[in-house]
C-alpha cells in the first residue's frame, strides 16, 4: 500500500476502500452510531498498519 507511518498517509484509492468496508460492514452488522468511530479505527489500522489520527477517522465516518 502506499503510506507513511510517519506522515499517517494513506491513498486516496485505500482511503475509498476502508471507507467502503466501513460503510457496508456497518450496514451489515447494523451498528449502533456510538460505535462506529471505534469499528472505523480498527478497518484502518487493519488495512495500513498504522494508528489513523481523528480526521482520517471522521472522514471515514462522514463526520
Amino acid at each position: 500500500m502506499d503510506q507513511d507511518h510517519g506522515n499517517r498517509h494513506i491513498s486516496a484509492f485505500d482511503f475509498d476502500i476502508v471507507r467502503n468496508a466501513f460503510r457496508k460492514s456497518v450496514i451489515e452488522l447494523n451498528m449502533a452510531e456510538e460505535h462506529w468511530a471505534k469499528h472505523a479505527r480498527l478497518l484502518l489500522k487493519d488495512f495500513t498498519d498504522c494508528e489513523p489520527d481523528e480526521t482520517i477517522i471522521n472522514r471515514i465516518i462522514g463526520r
